[in-house]
């Protein structure tokens, strides 16, 4: 196993929600006393920000349950509350800015997740599967860093 990158998550409400209005970063702690959209039982991803949520003293919204990452941030932009989202998905679900979902870093260190890469260490390709999770961590690193770049951009912009 190896792990390829830290996906950080970044927080998605309705264009104009005071928790992001006018701020560059949120904190977990300014999710307290928040409902949280999250996606239904099974998803890995529900898990991860469950766990952002219980920490932040935020809970989940168990009146309403999406089945997809798009769905949520439909949900968002129907002004049924806030999600967390894995910051390459926001890039591709809420790409602009001046659309219905306005999304905010967090603060450092800012919550997310651990993408890795797993193999049977019986393999006989050991050596491959390595360079293969090496390969993966390089572009993953520098996409990544890609659309947190272009989101600073953004900001910037936005604050002028």
């Amino acid at each position: 196993a190896a792990v390829v990158a830290h996906e950080e998550f970044l927080l998605a409400a309705p264009r104009g929600d005071a928790l992001v209005r006018g701020k560059r970063a949120v904190r977990e702690a300014d999710l307290a006393a928040h409902q949280v959209l999250l996606l239904e039982d099974g998803h890995c991803l529900r898990d991860q920000a469950l766990a952002v949520c219980s920490a932040a003293g935020a809970s989940e919204n168990t009146q309403l349950r999406a089945t997809s990452l798009p769905t949520l941030v439909q949900m968002v932009a129907g002004r049924l509350g806030v999600t967390l989202l894995p910051a390459a998905a926001a890039a591709v679900l809420a790409p602009t800015s001046t659309g219905p979902v306005a999304l905010a870093e967090f603060a450092a260190p800012a919550p997310g997740r651990t993408l890795g890469l797993v193999w049977r260490t019986s393999s006989g390709r050991l050596r491959e599967f390595r360079a293969l999770a090496d390969e993966i961590a390089r572009v993953a690193q520098a996409h990544l860093e890609t659309l947190r770049s272009r989101r600073r951009a953004r900001g910037k912009a936005a604050a002028r």
